[in-house]
């Protein structure tokens, strides 16, 4: 793979993200259990973060807010200075979740019913407002050191934008629902949108607390537009191959997703297996049937469309790396390593 080593160091990369998540669910826990509890709301708030059970399987990957927190400690900025942005960009993507069950008719995520599943449908979507606004609390927290005002306004530009062109992902994500002509080059924006955003904006968080270059900042995002796409074309592929905490494999086919292996899959197919590539993706999910999900599995296999997924994965590294090559050692370093792992993950 054209500039990219492999690390040796993954374990101690994983032992890093699970301290630091570790940190973050503290602080979460903290954090929504110090208001007046309301019930339907507070106590949804942690059991769709994972945090009302012991298990960390129902907590999710806190990848993000992991990120961040190790970016900040390698620029020289101590990680509890970040930790209330790092919640607040958890506090979003848990949010984005709740919504995106609800949207896509999923009833279960991370191995338990979802949260309007579990809690019905009308306090599901005020869960996820709620969840959303507790995202902004939380950049408004105090820390120590404190944030100087002007960077605290940066700080609130960021998120909103990220916020923002989240949004848009989705709404490309669920226009593309409907169509049958999605090219590799849609998917690829819907997901740049939809998680390379979200994923940067821990990073340049802590770039922004540690004084950092605009060209730092810069390499920071072209880094997340690399590894965004990079981390959700290896979702489509887990999906289809160990499922993702949704009890089934082909979850994405259920709900009619345009993957990357939809994308590869229907540039190359023939027109009669392309029609009835989008019939299955198209009827409602309690249609789809176990021969359904498996002959679009034996459609992928015939035309390469995992082996296509991992080719592109390869790039998307290549680029990340490209992307951080001139920043200082330790931070190329473990930015190289955080990429590695995302490629490599199996759930």
């Amino acid at each position: 793979m054209k500039g990219i080593r492999f690390m040796p160091n993954a374990e101690r990369l994983m032992l890093k993200i699970k301290k630091f998540s570790q940190e973050v669910d503290a602080f979460l826990i903290a954090f929504i259990r110090r208001d007046c509890q309301i019930p339907n709301l507070h106590d949804a708030l942690l059991y769709a973060l994972g945090l009302d059970e012991d298990d960390p399987a129902l907590r999710g990957k806190r990848l993000r807010p992991a990120l961040g927190m190790m970016v900040a400690e390698t620029l020289g900025v101590p990680p509890r200075a970040i930790l209330p942005i790092a919640a607040a960009v958890e506090l979003f993507h848990n949010f984005t979740l709740i919504h995106d069950d609800i949207e896509d008719g999923d009833a279960f995520r991370r191995n338990r019913p979802c949260v309007y599943m579990k809690y019905g449908l009308s306090h599901g979507v005020n869960i996820g407002d709620f969840m959303l606004i507790k995202a902004y609390r939380a950049l408004l927290e105090k820390t120590r050191p404190p944030i100087k005002p002007t960077v605290r306004l940066s700080l609130l530009e960021l998120m909103t934008d990220v916020f923002e062109r989240t949004h848009v992902g989705q709404a490309l994500d669920i226009s593309a629902r409907n169509s049958h002509t999605v090219a590799i080059d849609e998917y690829m924006t819907i997901v740049e949108h939809k998680t390379g955003f979200c994923l940067a904006a821990p990073m340049i968080a802590a770039a922004l607390l540690a004084g950092a270059s605009r060209a730092v900042r810069g390499a920071l995002q072209s880094y997340a537009k690399a590894i965004g796409p990079l981390f959700q074309i290896r979702d489509d592929v887990i999906d289809l191959t160990k499922g993702k905490g949704r009890k089934e494999v082909g979850s994405d086919i259920r709900e009619g997703k345009r993957s990357f292996l939809v994308a590869h899959v229907s540039s190359l197919c023939t027109e009669t297996q392309r029609r009835k590539l989008y019939k299955i993706l198209d009827v409602p999910r309690h249609e789809t049937s176990d021969a359904d999900i498996n002959w679009v599995a034996s459609l992928f296999k015939k035309y390469g469309s995992l082996q296509a997924a991992e080719e592109k994965n390869r790039e998307l590294l290549d680029s990340a790396f490209q992307a951080i090559k001139r920043l200082p050692a330790p931070l190329k370093e473990l930015l190289a390593e955080f990429a590695d792992l995302l490629v490599r993950r199996e759930k």
